[in-house]
């Protein structure tokens, strides 16, 4: 019982109980409007069908009663002439009146009507050639309008002009309250009406229950989505407010859920880094307390092992200092809402001055580095920071992957619009199916991971730098034969 009541309780909240509650006043409304209008129209068609019919009533007993009222209006002739009239049909009353529409004589038993006053423009209207009927006028004997039938006369041994006026009122609304009642016709309108106000109550609320119907399902997927399950999705929203309005929350869902995607990803990201880069510091500063240790235990040189020890730290050293470097950049790159500090600048000079930095690096690994670049190169339009560090990024990536003997080549030439630079190199290479996910952060290759090098970040640092600049880039590389990336930069 207590869940039948909750149920009624929650269903006349519900929007479809408030849509069900004015749709059957509106409809309960119109009808009773509709209905009142009908009846009213109804009568009025009885009036003028009645009026019509008996226009010409009055002309009639006029001809009848003329010699009785040549005698005058009060003989005892009109007087018994006007009863026999009324004794055959006695829903008329009979009544003389003057020019101004004043009633002279009122032949109704008991009398009502003397001294009372017609309106003489409705008498004249109906006496028309083409009266729009029905025409209506107070009686003389009632404060209501009704219908009537009129003729000139003239009566009295003066021929004095007047009015014989039959009020017809009496005998219409006997006659249409009867046919209300009694008419097969009127019972079947009234049988009519109320069979299609009951279809039409059931119908709409059968309709208003399918459209309440979507809103609830609607309703039912937006309390999923907030309790939890990022995956409710609207089917096969229809093309109307309702099926916008479901495209809409699809939209929303996906877009929310990309981004909880995205935010897990992150999440597994940032734990990965924090892991990588434990393990990143963890060694280089083991390396250097050992290192630091022997120094401090170590006899005098002899045979210049403090030298490889010096040498072991300022390699870990590096290493600290590269990391660190590309957690700045990468810092740097995620804060979007810095604005780029562009600056036109001589690529020539980045490029020999980069190249330079790296040459020490590149001797005593063994490899030729060199540089392929003509010193009247157009400036570009560019972060001239942000530029550096990806340049210096291709080359550290580049050194590290090739073994000794090889080389390394940084190339910039000029393009219609743009400047590109190349950098390219006789390493190891990247397999295929590796090369889609090296620009993802974190990721490293399997020789990567050999070699015990690498972040994970110099290549991803490079796409987000291009992607900054809205630059051009690609990469192609073949195992055993070296690796190529290319960036186009904009010219000032």
């Amino acid at each position: 019982m207590r869940a039948l009541l909750r149920y009624c309780s929650r269903l006349s909240r519900s929007l479809y109980a408030r849509i069900a509650l004015v749709y059957l006043t509106s409809l309960l409304l119109l009808s009773g409007a509709t209905a009142w209008t009908a009846i009213s129209q109804f009568n009025q068609l009885g009036r003028e069908l009645q009026q019509r019919l008996e226009i010409d009533l009055a002309d009639n007993l006029a001809e009848v009663m003329r010699p009785a009222l040549d005698r005058g209006i009060d003989s005892v002739a009109a007087w018994d002439m006007a009863r026999h009239i009324v004794s055959i049909n006695p829903s008329l009353s009979l009544y003389v009146l003057d020019t101004r529409g004043r009633v002279i004589a009122d032949y109704a038993e008991p009398s009502c009507g003397l001294g009372q006053r017609v309106d003489p423009e409705a008498l004249e209207t109906l006496l028309g050639d083409e009266p729009m009927l029905p025409v209506l006028t107070t009686s003389p004997c009632g404060q209501q309008f009704g219908v009537f039938s009129v003729a000139r006369i003239q009566h009295g041994e003066q021929d004095t002009p007047g009015y014989l006026y039959v009020a017809l009122d009496n005998a219409g609304h006997a006659s249409m309250f009867s046919m209300l009642r009694t008419s097969s016709i009127i019972r079947t309108l009234v049988v009519a009406g109320l069979m299609a106000l009951l279809v039409s109550g059931v119908f709409g609320l059968v309709w208003f229950a399918l459209l309440t119907r979507r809103f609830s399902r609607l309703t039912t997927a937006v309390q999923r989505f907030a309790e939890g399950d990022y995956g409710q999705r609207i089917e096969a929203p229809r093309d109307d407010e309702l099926g916008r309005l479901a495209r809409a929350f699809n939209d929303m869902a996906g877009t929310i859920d990309a981004q909880l995607q995205a935010l897990r990803e992150t999440d597994h990201q940032r734990r990965e880094l924090v892991a990588n880069l434990s393990h990143d510091f963890r060694t280089p500063l083991t390396s250097l307390r050992g290192y630091a240790e022997q120094l401090l235990a170590a006899e005098p040189d002899t045979n210049g092992g403090r030298q490889r020890m010096l040498a072991a730290i300022l390699d870990n050293a590096d290493r600290l200092t590269r990391l660190a470097q590309q957690l700045s950049t990468l810092a740097l790159l995620d804060a979007y809402d810095r604005p780029l500090q562009r600056e036109p600048f001589s690529l020539a000079e980045l490029a020999h001055d980069i190249v330079g930095k790296f040459q020490h690096q590149a001797r005593r690994a063994g490899i030729t580095l060199t540089v392929v670049c003509d010193p009247a190169l157009p400036r570009v339009d560019a972060d001239l920071g942000l530029i550096d560090r990806m340049l210096s990024n291709l080359l550290d990536n580049a050194l590290r992957a090739t073994p000794d003997g090889g080389w390394v080549r940084l190339e910039a030439v000029t393009q219609t619009t743009a400047v590109q630079l190349t950098v390219a190199d006789s390493g190891i290479g990247i397999e295929e199916e590796e090369l889609p996910l090296v620009t993802q952060r974190f990721y490293r290759t399997r020789a990567s991971v050999v070699r015990g090098d690498g972040s994970g970040l110099g290549l991803s640092i490079v796409r987000d730098i291009c992607e900054r600049h809205g630059a051009a880039w690609k990469i192609a590389s073949s195992p055993g034969k070296g690796t190529e990336v290319s960036v186009s930069l904009p010219r000032a």
